[in-house]
C-alpha cells in the first residue's frame, strides 16, 4: 500500500509499504478520514516522540476489516475512532489514571505507524465505536478529547466566564467544548477577522482582534483564560485578563525551552491557577459524545479533504488564511 513515511528528521515521502497484519490482540482498520495536527510537524523535525520511519497521522477514524485471533470486543465492519495513546499501564501516572503522563509514552502516528495511509493496524482497546457519525468528523475526536481533557483540568462550573486566544480549529473546538459545559459567556481573540466571524457564527459570545481584547480587559475579567495560539507573548499577558481566582489554561503548544515571565505576587494574591494540559486521557468517548450533540456545527471545523499525495504536500506548506482541520480522505 502507498503510505506518507516520515522517513527521518525532516525528511517525508510517500512509499509502497507492506499491508499491516493484526497481531493478536489487534484490530485492523480501513482509513476513511485521518486529520493533520501540528504535532505531526513536531514529529517530522524531531520535536515531539517519532521513531522513524513511521507513518504518521493519530486522528484517525475508519471501518475494522480483520481482527486478531484474541479480540471479543470489536467485530469486523465495526465504525471506530482511535485512541492512539499507547501506554505502559505500570508507571505511577498509569495508575493514577493519567495516561497522558505515562513516563514510557508511545503512540499511533508518532512511535508506531499512523492513518496517513489505507491501513493501520491497533490494539483493540484503543477503538470507540462512533455509531453513526460520518468518519471525517469522527476523526475530529481526538483533538477533541484533547480539548475536553484541558477544560476538565480547569475544573470549570456552568455559568463561568472565558476568553480564549487564538480561534483556529483548536480554539473553536475549545469554545464548543466549553459551549458543551455549561460554560456560554466566551470571548474569543484571533488576528483573522475571517476567524473571528466563524467563531460568532460557531456559538462565541464575542470575537475580537487584540485591540478588542484590550477594551475587553478594560471592562472585565474573566473566570476561565485559555491560550490556543502557543505565542509565549499571549501567554504572559494571560493574568491580566484573569478575575481574581481564574484558572489560567495553557494549552497551545510553546517552544521548548522558552520561558515566560509572570510575576509571582499577583499570582499568591489573586489566588490564581495556572494549569497544564497534555494530549487526550482515555476520554475518546466523552469526545465523540459531544461531536454527536455538535450536530452540523462540527461541519464547520473540517475545511479540506484530500488524498494522501495532497497531504504530503501541505505538510511542507504554509497554512493559508480560513483554513481550518485539514484531513486525508480515502473518498478524495
Amino acid at each position: 500500500m502507498k503510505a506518507l513515511v516520515f522517513k527521518s528528521i525532516g525528511h517525508s515521502a510517500i512509499e509502497d509499504i507492506a499491508d499491516p497484519k493484526p497481531g493478536p490482540n489487534d484490530v485492523l482498520i480501513a482509513v476513511a478520514a485521518t486529520g493533520v495536527c501540528h504535532t505531526d510537524l513536531d514529529i517530522l523535525h524531531g520535536r515531539y516522540l517519532g521513531a522513524y520511519p513511521v507513518v504518521p497521522g493519530h486522528e484517525i477514524a475508519g471501518t475494522v476489516v480483520d481482527v486478531g485471533a484474541a479480540v471479543t470486543s470489536i467485530v469486523v465492519g465495526a465504525r471506530v475512532a482511535v485512541d492512539p495513546l499507547i501506554t505502559c499501564g505500570r508507571c505511577d501516572a498509569c495508575r493514577k489514571g493519567r495516561p497522558s503522563l505515562c513516563t514510557d509514552l508511545k503512540a499511533y502516528g508518532a512511535t508506531s505507524n499512523g492513518g496517513f495511509a489505507p491501513l493501520v493496524a491497533v490494539d483493540a482497546r484503543n477503538v470507540h465505536p462512533i455509531g453513526d457519525l460520518p468518519f471525517h468528523i469522527a476523526a475530529l475526536a481526538e483533538p477533541f478529547a484533547c480539548v475536553m481533557h484541558g477544560i476538565d483540568r480547569t475544573r470549570t462550573t456552568p455559568g463561568a466566564s472565558a476568553i480564549i486566544f487564538g480561534a483556529g480549529p483548536i480554539g473553536l473546538m475549545m469554545m464548543m467544548g466549553l459551549n458543551a459545559r455549561g460554560v456560554t459567556d466566551v470571548t474569543m481573540v484571533d488576528l483573522e477577522e475571517s476567524r473571528r466571524r466563524r467563531a460568532v457564527e460557531l456559538g462565541a459570545a464575542m470575537a475580537v482582534g487584540p485591540d478588542g481584547a484590550e477594551k475587553v480587559r478594560q471592562s472585565r475579567r474573566s473566570d476561565i483564560v485559555i491560550d490556543c495560539t502557543g505565542v509565549v507573548s499571549v501567554c504572559e499577558r494571560m493574568p491580566v485578563f484573569a478575575a481574581d481566582g481564574a484558572t489560567l489554561l495553557f494549552f497551545g503548544v510553546c517552544p521548548p525551552g522558552v520561558k515566560a515571565g509572570f510575576a509571582p505576587f499577583e499570582i499568591f494574591r489573586r489566588e490564581l491557577t495556572l494549569v497544564g494540559s497534555h494530549s487526550l486521557s482515555g476520554n475518546i468517548p466523552d469526545a465523540l459524545s459531544v461531536l454527536q450533540g455538535l450536530g452540523a456545527r462540527a461541519e464547520s471545523l473540517v475545511s479540506h479533504r484530500l488524498p494522501l499525495e495532497a497531504i504530503a504536500r501541505h505538510m511542507l506548506s504554509p497554512v493559508k488564511e480560513g483554513t481550518m482541520k485539514i484531513q486525508f480522505s480515502a473518498e478524495a
